[in-house]
């Protein structure tokens, strides 16, 4: 923020800024109590036998094509046929020549009548798509069986009631349910997230900050705040790891529906056989290490390393279930910057709420004369820390809205784009607020009473970081312009 040296003739300003930040966050609650404005991932391209089709052949394959890849291990199509019954297909399989397309043989016998394609398949970000869609087969097509009771070349008698050709299909869910966009699943994602900052702030406070507040001349406060923080990384990897339960249930239960959601062979499948899964499990390990670093860095052991091995994993698994990871080219960039970014938001926002929970109580137990002094060396050691990943935090954003935005009209005509627009608002308010308590408060750091003043406004701008956490969580369910 710049200085303002008349804050009278400003305070209309304030209250308009005010406003402006409360709308912005009523659009956001908006979006959460409106889930079903979320795009789908996955968007049906082509179809054979194609929507709506009057086939004079009965088809031998269903071809489907997507705007991604699919994952085959949890991708399903049905076949429904003008009896309501289902009509058998055979194993389904990638064509040869795409991996956005699944083939499925159809086994079974076809009549005469209406059929209905009801489909489910899930993208490399793990988040589910169900659709449907019927064709009509024509009386006389070539290929079809004689209806049951008849011999070979045998004709049926004419009804006498419409009624007796015709049967409702049977119903099969299609619609959005439960899944990636549910309010619910939205939430089990912001714990995560919020979790994982602050598995990744105790670690950039023990690692990066303390030693250079040591520098200052505040190493009386190594000891004590270093403590601190590994009882927080310790609850924050805990976070995290009952997270990561939540989340398994909360896929599978997208995934399979509910009566499935707890089926062993349907878990176990999606977590050896899809990017998702992959990305969980590196979440589960990546809590478990942080977890055992924590408790033996809290005993007075040498933790750490292992911590931060924990947080490393955990940093890299959120690519693997979001915009990243389905990206259709560029994915391995695109991961490495998404990791790069988590980093940027742990060492940031993370940080700073360490430097506010650890490092400033542990400082205030010190000898009076030492708390002012010991503070500011905190700051001033955070302040590089601020500002790097600050800056790795804008590289990484710029290139992911590169890559998932596509055209400039797509930041306000698709729900990505305005979701994408809240969550920077709320950005704009973490950088406000930090470049304020850099050039404002950090040079006037040195008693009892600035620290207090510090803590505050530190305290707004954490605030607006979890905000922006509850933005990303919605931002990753929904889909990017540039993938559809």
């Amino acid at each position: 923020m710049t200085h303002i040296e008349n804050r009278r003739s400003m305070a209309p300003a304030k209250h308009a800024c005010r406003r402006g930040w409360l709308f912005r966050v009523a659009l956001f609650l908006l979006a959460l109590a409106v889930p079903e404005l979320a795009l789908a991932h996955g968007a049906l391209r082509r179809a054979q036998p194609a929507s709506g089709a009057h086939l004079g052949t009965a088809p031998r394959e269903i071809r489907l094509s997507f705007n991604e890849n699919v994952e085959l291990a949890v991708a399903r199509i049905q076949l429904i046929g003008p009896d309501s019954a289902e009509i058998r297909l055979g194993t389904l399989a990638l064509a040869a020549d795409s991996p956005r397309v699944i083939v499925a043989p159809v086994g079974g016998a076809l009549q005469a009548g209406e059929y209905i394609v009801a489909w489910q398949i899930a993208g490399a970000d793990g988040h589910p798509v169900r659709g449907r869609y019927s064709f009509v087969i024509a009386p006389g097509a070539e290929g079809l069986a004689p209806p049951p009771g008849l011999a070979p070349g045998q004709q049926p008698a004419a009804p006498t009631d419409p009624d007796e050709t015709h049967h409702d299909a049977a119903t099969f869910p299609s619609g959005p349910g439960f899944g990636a966009e549910s309010p619910l699943y939205v939430v089990v994602r912001w714990l995560t997230y919020v979790g994982l900052l602050g598995v990744l702030g105790a670690l950039a406070l023990r690692l990066v900050v303390l030693p250079a507040a040591t520098r200052f001349g505040a190493g009386a406060l190594a000891t004590p705040a270093a403590a601190r923080a590994a009882g927080i990384g310790l609850a924050a990897a805990a976070l995290v790891a009952l997270a990561a339960v939540l989340r398994l249930y909360a896929q599978s239960y997208a995934m399979h529906g509910p009566a499935a959601a707890v089926d062993g062979g349907l878990v176990t499948t999606m977590l050896a056989r899809t990017t998702w899964g992959w990305g969980w499990i590196i979440q589960a390990v990546g809590a478990i290490l942080a977890l055992a670093g924590f408790v033996a860095a809290r005993r007075g052991g040498a933790g750490w390393p292992l911590a931060a091995l924990g947080g490393l994993a955990l940093a890299v698994a959120p690519a693997l279930s979001g915009h990243a990871a389905a990206v259709p080219r560029l994915s391995g960039l695109a991961i490495i910057s998404h990791a790069v970014h988590v980093l940027g938001a742990g060492g940031w926002v993370g940080g700073l709420f360490l430097v506010v929970a650890a490092g400033v109580p542990a400082a205030m137990r010190l000898p009076k004369e030492e708390r002012g002094p010991a503070v500011a060396a905190l700051v001033n050691a955070f302040s590089p820390v601020a500002l790097a990943c600050a800056g790795a935090l804008t590289v990484t954003g710029l290139f992911a809205t590169w890559l998932h935005v596509g055209a400039p009209s797509a930041l306000w005509q698709t729900d990505y784009g305005r979701t994408l627009l809240i969550k920077l608002a709320l950005l704009t308010t973490v950088f406000g607020t930090g470049a304020y308590n850099w050039r404002r408060l950090r040079p006037a750091l040195g008693n009892e009473a600035g620290a207090a003043r510090l803590r505050r406004s530190a305290t707004v701008e954490i605030a607006a970081g979890a905000l922006v956490l509850l933005a990303t969580a919605v931002l990753v369910a929904t889909a990017a312009p540039a993938g559809l």
